[in-house]
């Protein structure tokens, strides 16, 4: 059977390709962030770096910092690792007027289309709040942002903006002698002082003999802050228990006590229990429940003998009424299944230390662990949630250890033509876990764009790239994402096209500079390129975005005049009527809007009787809409040429 691929809605269902596979991009979306609120991304982003900043302990050194941000418009942050230097540098841009909103992070443009740079200067706007993390950048690139950096730092202050730069590890010195007093090196902040701030956000406020013990200060005094942040995290969800998570009951001192547990040192623990397990199919067993973590008993079961197999280890071939119990096998692993059949181990976290000490002692098995991840949609009674959560926590250990292309590459199997709704989602999943990752994040967003670019990709990879572009990737980088998104909205497909309109038009509708820039980036023409990008401005057209900005007054202007010569009335009436809307209802922007129309009418004479027709049905007998079509003809009159007579309601 032969479909044609077409999405009338981007909240609908769609047919990927030949066969019954479904893409609901709704779901693609929410499998990507791992978010479900239907939250706008943008936005969020600029609610995780408030949260940040409530629940931040200024480092020793961060006084200075401030000071020499306040004054120098830049900073340049040293620390050790696990101080939190990238976290103190956000904070820091954060606590400037506007910082939050105008936070942006500035990325290598060798992943995007102008490779002969390190820094894009376009993104420096005004007053903005700029991050530049160098702290995992390789050597060379390295070199290339330190030679760009002094040209960077004088833009940054003609414009008024604000620059934090995370150093490497090993600060470097050999550059622009200028930019040596802006050196700042941040100290250790007061783990015990990060747990109760991260404990006091999640409204947990201990006492101080509650937080006493020798074993927390032991912790404590080797901990990275993310390593902080994880252990209030742990107390505060509860889920650091014997069995099942703990709950509000059992207290503040039994929940400390189950996540202090759960952190002792070393592996001798999972490397004596490796040890007592002479059988392959029951290590099989102990790997197959770290890694499906509280998935039903049937799962287990049958994901443990796939391990097997795709390991390619012997099978003993036995009666199945001569298999011990599945009840007996899992307490040989420590684990237990509970009332609803959902197997966990019996001590906390122990499944974090289970996957990671395979993974480090085994690099034999990360092949066979891949090919095994990838049947995962097969795996029977797989709940959706728990088949991301295996995903997350195989794209943990990948990205932990490197090389990434284990995972690139599960995600384009995962996205061929022929891919099931569950592989999508593991997809989204995926590739959502690494566009952000300190390390190899660029690996990922370089790999996006490369297929953003072909016109001809298999419409299931392009929508699961549309989901991680709108949810994920414009979080940080809504730059990266927005240039990703426009190649996709030139698709050969018209569904994938519309579905990324739709993305564009979210990611920039609370982001006036995203906006302006992706005016700026579309050329609308005759062309099928240029009536790609027209369809486009078409969809986001919007007159209150006119307000106080002479560049997208002018940009706004260029594209109707363009829209208004080049393609059929029939596209652009809707659009229209939309955009009459908006300047209707928002009384401010009217005046600017219909000045706008007209003088795109003034440049392509013809269309304005077209225009002015649509303006007439749209007002119909309301007042207050015929005013606005009589200001429109009003407004048209300053135009050279003969204008129609206003036309009777």
């Amino acid at each position: 059977m032969t479909a044609d691929t077409s999405i009338d809605s981007s909240h609908g269902p769609v047919n990927s390709g030949s066969g019954h596979q479904y893409i609901l991009y709704p779901e693609i979306r929410e499998s990507a962030a791992n978010d479900s609120s239907g939250r706008n991304p943008r936005q969020a982003g600029v609610e995780e770096l408030r949260a940040l900043r409530r629940r931040f302990v200024h480092p020793p050194g961060c006084d200075l910092a401030r000071r020499l941000l306040e004054d120098n418009r830049a900073v340049l942050l040293r620390a050790h690792p696990g101080h939190g230097a990238v976290t103190a540098a956000k904070v820091l841009l954060c606590e400037l007027p506007q910082g939050a909103q105008r936070f942006r992070e500035l990325v290598d443009q060798a992943v995007e289309e102008d490779a002969g740079r390190a820094v894009d200067a376009g993104q420096v706007e005004e007053g903005a709040a700029l991050l530049l993390d160098l702290s995992e950048v390789p050597e060379r690139r390295y070199a290339a942002f330190m030679a760009e950096l002094p040209g960077l730092l004088k833009i940054v202050r003609a414009r008024g903006a604000w620059l934090a730069v995370v150093l490497p590890q090993e600060w470097r010195a050999g550059f622009d002698h200028l930019l040596q007093r802006l050196v700042s090196s941040l100290g250790r902040p007061d783990a015990l002082h990060v747990l109760r701030a991260h404990l006091r956000g999640r409204g947990i406020c201990p006492s101080p003999s509650e937080l006493a013990g020798k074993e927390l200060e032991l912790l404590l005094a080797n901990a990275t802050m993310t390593g902080v942040a994880e252990l209030a995290e742990e107390i505060a969800s509860g889920q650091a228990a014997t069995g099942e998570a703990a709950t509000g009951e059992a207290g503040f001192e039994a929940r400390l006590s189950a996540a202090l547990e759960a952190r002792r040192p070393g592996m001798d623990d999972v490397e004596k229990h490796l040890a007592a397990l002479q059988s392959g199919t029951q290590r099989a067993l102990l790997l197959t429940t770290a890694l499906l973590h509280g998935a039903r008993t049937d799962t287990i079961h049958e994901a443990a003998i796939r391990l097997v197999r795709t390991a390619e280890h012997p099978e003993v071939d036995t009666p199945p009424l001569q298999h011990r119990t599945l009840s007996a096998r899992l307490s040989d692993i420590k684990a237990t299944a509970d009332a609803a059949s959902r197997v966990r181990f019996d001590a906390p976290a122990y499944d974090d230390r289970v996957r990671t000490y395979f993974w480090d002692n085994y690099p034999q098995l990360r092949a066979s662990l891949g090919r095994w991840v990838s049947q995962a949609p097969g795996f029977p009674a797989l709940a959706a949630s728990d088949r991301l959560e295996l995903v997350t926590r195989f794209a943990r250990e990948c990205l932990r250890t490197g090389p990434p292309e284990g995972l690139t590459d599960l995600a384009e199997r995962w996205t061929r033509p022929s891919a099931s709704k569950e592989e999508l989602s593991m997809a989204a999943r995926a590739l959502g876990e690494g566009v952000g990752h300190p390390r190899y994040g660029s690996v990922f967003r370089h790999r996006l764009y490369v297929w953003a670019q072909d016109a001809a990709l298999p419409a299931p990879r392009a929508n699961v790239l549309i989901g991680v572009c709108s949810e994920v990737l414009s979080r940080r980088f809504p730059d990266q994402a927005m240039v990703r998104l426009r190649h996709l909205s030139r698709h050969h497909q018209p569904g994938v096209r519309e579905t990324a309109r739709e993305a564009l038009s979210r990611i920039t509708d609370s982001d006036h500079r995203l906006y302006r820039s992706l005016l700026s980036r579309l050329r609308p023409g005759a062309d099928q390129r240029g009536r790609r990008d027209l369809a486009v401005f078409l969809r986001v057209a919007d007159p209150s975005r006119l307000v106080d900005d002479s560049d997208v007054r002018g940009l706004l202007a260029d594209h109707w005049t363009t829209a208004l010569a080049t393609v059929p009335s029939t596209d652009w009436e809707e659009p229209l009527r939309r955009w009459l809307d908006r300047a209707h209802a928002r009384p401010g922007t009217g005046r600017t809007a219909l000045s706008t129309l007209a003088e795109a009418c003034a440049r392509h004479r013809a269309a304005f009787g077209a225009v002015y027709a649509v303006a007439c049905a749209w007002a119909g007998a309301d007042p207050e809409r015929i005013r606005t079509v009589d200001a429109l003809w009003a407004t048209s009159r300053s135009a050279p040429g003969p204008v129609p007579a206003p036309a009777s309601h």
